[in-house]
């Protein structure tokens, strides 16, 4: 099996992909352009409430997050870039 895999491996087949470049976002939405996501825990009742409140908002939950990071800016005096 190791011969195969040998023999496989010269081919490409197991070859390990090439690495994007780490400027190059993997997507090409343009309204992600300039944008990282910014993974965090939080309690199920908080992920609802705030599918919820975009609802009842008429918004996504998105545009609230970064109203809330933007009140956080705010209130520790940095300017509101989000």
């Amino acid at each position: 099996m190791s011969r195969q895999r040998a023999t496989l491996g010269a081919t490409g087949v197991f070859a390990i992909p090439k690495a994007k470049p780490a400027d190059k976002p993997a997507t090409s939405r343009p309204d992600r352009e300039g944008r990282a996501p910014l993974p965090f825990w939080a309690t199920i009742a908080a992920k609802k409430q705030l599918r919820f409140l975009a609802a009842e908002h008429d918004t996504n939950q998105q545009a609230l997050m970064t109203e809330a990071l933007n009140l956080l800016f705010h209130k520790y005096g940095k300017p509101e870039i989000a």
